[in-house]
């Protein structure tokens, strides 16, 4: 095909808008449905009445790690579209059986927008992403039979095999890191026949957002007279910790304040909080439910070794992974927001260990008292 100069702009002005609308279109989204790529425990688990701690959730799987199979269900069954059921065998051996299953999901830099979860199961199971239990409480429909008061499994889809359940788990998943879906599930059928569990998740994302433009200064003539001196700049404020035992006194507080939280420990370049952490952090609960009025940011910082959009997104999902303990160990979620700051505000400008020490941090500055 031969191109005239005159239809030359044409295709490279199309080159170029094709060009900027892949940079600012969005990821498809991703979609994670239960299949034979699952593990489940090869040996059965003891079914736990409550929900499960976060040391049992990363627990290795009960019995190794095993590929499921596809279970048979009942025709009536409302298995989610696009997905397949899956159990330890094709059918249930025996009532009560139970099984953990595990999914991993790496996610990269592009932004979430929303993630549904779809959940139907026979009999009944109940679902943790990140280590934290997705609720059962805002699910749709009603509960049958009164199968979940009496085993008080908290579960989000219990002994209704004719019932697809819908939610909403977008602040359940991060960007930039490996996520993990876990499953509790349990077989009631009487008969033994059948036992599967089927879900799906659908992860929709934002376009990236653009790079920043570097811009170049104009040069300014150099004024005749002297110049002032430059303002300094603010200092941070100095820090008080926040540990166990270690409450600060509430009118010695102001708007602006910074906690430091010490003893708060994370998974290296990762948002997974230690297990450490949790005294502090049952502490700072038990501080806020205290103080009604009291209006908290948690806020995450990095060192200065990362890029900056790495420091963002570690920091945010830090600062994130703290504001959920509080709340969902009882902290009013009205109390608390969050927010990562990066590397934007070192205590220390250096990249040292004891510099790096000081910078990696999560703070509570007060908004409101």
């Amino acid at each position: 095909m031969h191109l005239s100069l005159r239809s030359l702009p044409l295709l490279l002005a199309a080159c170029l808008l094709a060009r900027l609308y892949s940079q600012n279109s969005a990821r498809p989204p991703l979609i994670i449905a239960t299949d034979e790529s699952w593990e489940v425990s090869g040996a059965r688990v003891r079914v736990h009445e409550y929900p499960l701690s976060a040391e049992q959730v990363v627990m290795p799987l009960f019995g190794g790690a095993n590929q499921p199979a596809i279970a048979e269900h009942n025709p009536l069954a409302k298995i989610i579209p696009g997905s397949n059921p899956i159990w330890r065998n094709r059918t249930a051996d025996s009532e009560g059986e139970a099984y953990h299953f595990r999914k991993t999901v790496p996610l990269g830099p592009d932004p979430i927008r929303k993630v549904t979860l779809e959940v139907n199961a026979d009999d009944v199971a109940r679902v943790y992403i990140n280590q934290r239990l997705v609720s059962a409480e805002n699910r749709d429909g009603t509960i049958k039979d009164g199968y979940d008061d009496w085993f008080t499994f908290r579960s989000v889809s219990g002994f209704t095999y004719n019932r697809a359940y819908t939610y909403d788990v977008t602040d359940y998943f991060f960007s930039n890191v490996t996520n993990t879906i876990f499953v509790e599930a349990v077989s009631l059928a009487f008969d033994g026949s059948h036992a599967y569990f089927s879900a799906k998740l659908v992860i929709e994302f934002d376009p990236m957002p653009p790079p920043p433009v570097k811009q170049t200064p104009a040069a300014r003539p150099k004024p005749q007279q002297v110049a002032a001196a430059p303002a300094k700049a603010t200092p941070l404020p100095e820090k008080v910790v926040f540990e166990a035992g270690r409450d600060p006194e509430i009118d010695q507080l102001t708007v602006g304040s910074i906690l430091e939280l010490g003893h708060v420990f994370f998974v290296a370049n990762d948002y997974r909080l230690d297990t450490a952490s949790y005294r502090t952090l049952d502490a700072l609960v038990a501080f806020v439910k205290r103080h009604p009025n009291l209006k908290i940011e948690v806020g995450g910082h990095t060192n200065l070794r990362p890029n900056e959009t790495f420091a963002a997104e570690l920091s945010t999902n830090r600062a994130r992974a703290v504001a959920r303990y509080l709340t969902d160990n009882g902290a009013p979620a009205s109390q608390i927001t969050f927010k990562g700051y990066g590397k934007s505000q070192p205590r220390v400008k250096a990249i040292n260990i004891a510099a790096d020490k000081a910078n990696q941090r999560v703070e509570i500055k007060v908004l409101e008292k």
